[in-house]
């Protein structure tokens, strides 16, 4: 996924014959033939490059954050 901004808001254009449209003057283009287009379009601005794959290590896990102390309730 590559992320692109236009300085109009809702930028439309054409891939394969069916219309896209920038929202918010956003747009995440998914497949090559979109990027191939906006990579053309002078108001479409690249602003973030797809990230490569990163390697998964068989040792690393999400961390998990503490548990929260419960309270418990006067009476």
């Amino acid at each position: 996924m590559t992320k692109y901004t236009s300085r109009y808001t809702e930028l439309a254009f054409y891939v394969g014959g069916q219309e896209r449209k920038f929202s918010g003057g956003q747009y995440v283009a998914t497949s090559a033939d979109e990027i191939a287009v906006l990579d053309r379009l002078e108001d479409a601005i690249k602003t973030e490059e797809p990230q490569a794959v990163a390697e998964v290590k068989e040792d690393a896990s999400p961390q998990k954050p503490a548990p929260k102390p419960r309270k418990t309730s006067a009476k």
